[in-house]
């Protein structure tokens, strides 16, 4: 009974390696098939095809000369791949016709045709009989050296090998980390990953704490969660609160990317200032881009009883800030830019350049992973600032982005906004609650 199977492999030559070690010399081959590749996730890396190989054992194998008419497809298929290997390197050019031809010339009789005789030869080892029918049944692939060169390709190769050693530098540098943690610190570790707490300063806590502790104290999880805190407190650098000085003018500017809270935490600000400390003060916005952003300011400066300006370039923002030099502070409101719009950001860069500003507070929203915070800051840092306000904490899952965003961007933190409640839900950075909230033993309210 024929024994008949089917190889698939990334080329040709790994195919029939396959039918050799599977099915041995004697196979024969059938068919064979050449299937397209899948599409890439890599837009310039081409797909790879695949090689499909059908062979068998078993088959009965007939010369040209006993095909009979009614022959089968399968059969004629059979005879193409394994005839042309049956006839001796010496033999006349009769014996050496294409099977093809033999089957077309045969007599239309079903009587079987004249044994050929063909000359004594030896017969050559089962390996090279093996190799000698598949080289001429399946096309040879086109070597290295002729095949077309495409750079697309040889980058997507590269930047693949590049991703895989970087997952592999990643996993042996995880798992060098968790080993170094003590035991009796490994669940005090497993907090700070847990709170969003970057592994390397994670690691850099705990190693610390390991250093400056002494045997007794690291059994005791309540003297290390406070040492703990102590080194975090020590690692979360805060900027003191705005200081208006009457008689001296301050003029600071909020900016950020869209949908963080600056027209919200600018009427917090005003509010405070105005109704706690008495201080004289002015708004100027130059979100115009927004119309309900300037009518939201507005209606916060009615309320307030503050004089506010509407500008929408460098020429009108001095002409609003000369009318406003009385005034003890002023502050304005920019349009959000999206950190990936080139053009915003330098418009922005260039208002700042061309009116003087005395502090400028980049304003980030805590939803935000810490991955995309430091980004944000990188493309803000043309407009030069020189603090931070982080708003939306009520909206955070966890507080550890605070101490990574603090150790990663270098820029101090200016206030923290709770809670949408004008004016109630913004605060000083403080670097001892900032510790307790990263631990998670604080609540924002």
């Amino acid at each position: 009974m024929a024994d008949v199977r089917t190889f698939k492999a990334a080329s040709m030559q790994e195919a029939l390696n396959l039918v050799r070690q599977e099915m041995g010399g004697d196979a024969v081959i059938l068919q064979t098939k050449q299937i397209p590749g899948r599409k890439s996730l890599l837009p310039w890396s081409k797909p790879k095809d695949e090689f499909e190989i059908t062979a068998g054992l078993g088959i009965n194998v007939r010369t040209p000369a006993a095909v009979q008419k009614n022959t089968s497809s399968a059969g004629a298929s059979t005879l193409r791949h394994r005839a042309s290997n049956l006839q001796p390197a010496n033999s006349h050019a009769e014996s050496t016709a294409s099977p093809a031809a033999a089957y077309r010339d045969a007599p239309p009789t079903r009587q079987p045709a004249a044994p050929v005789s063909q000359p004594e030869y030896s017969a050559p080892p089962r390996q090279r009989r093996f190799d000698q029918r598949v080289s001429e049944a399946v096309p040879r692939p086109m070597r290295p050296e002729h095949k077309a060169f495409d750079p697309t390709e040889e980058f997507a190769e590269k930047l693949n090998a590049i991703q895989e050693m970087l997952e592999t530098l990643d996993r042996r540098t995880r798992s060098h980390r968790t080993t170094d943690v003590p035991a009796e610190l490994f669940q005090i570790y497993t907090n700070l990953i847990d709170a969003e707490v970057n592994e390397g300063i994670a690691h850099e806590l705990i190693t610390k704490l390991k250093q400056n502790s002494t045997s007794e104290q690291l059994k005791d999880t309540t003297a290390s969660k406070a040492l703990l805190a102590a080194l975090i407190e020590s690692q979360l650098a805060c900027a003191t609160p705005i200081r208006p000085v009457p008689g001296q003018r301050k003029v600071v500017a909020l900016v950020g990317p869209t949908g963080v809270g600056k027209t919200t935490t600018i009427a917090k600000l005003a509010a405070n200032f105005r109704l706690r400390d008495n201080i004289k003060m002015g708004l100027v916005t130059v979100d115009t881009y927004r119309i309900a952003a300037v009518e939201q300011l507005r209606t916060y400066a009615e309320i307030i009883d503050l004089p506010m300006k509407v500008v929408s370039n460098p020429q009108e923002m001095q002409r609003a800030l000369d009318e406003l030099v009385g005034l003890d502070l002023v502050l304005i409101d920019t349009a959000g830019r999206s950190p990936s719009d080139d053009l915003k950001i330098q418009e922005l860069e260039r208002l700042f350049r061309e009116v003087p500003i005395d502090e400028v507070s980049l304003v980030m929203s805590m939803t935000s992973s810490a991955k995309s915070l430091e980004a944000i800051a990188k493309r803000f840092q043309v407009a030069k600032p020189t603090s931070m306000i982080l708003t939306k904490l009520d909206e955070a899952p966890v507080m550890g982005s605070l101490l990574t965003l603090s150790q990663n961007v270098k820029l101090p933190i200016r206030y923290l906004t709770t809670g949408q409640d004008v004016p109630d839900d913004i605060e000083p950075a403080n670097a001892a609650r900032m510790a307790r909230l990263v631990l998670g033993e604080d609540r924002l309210t």
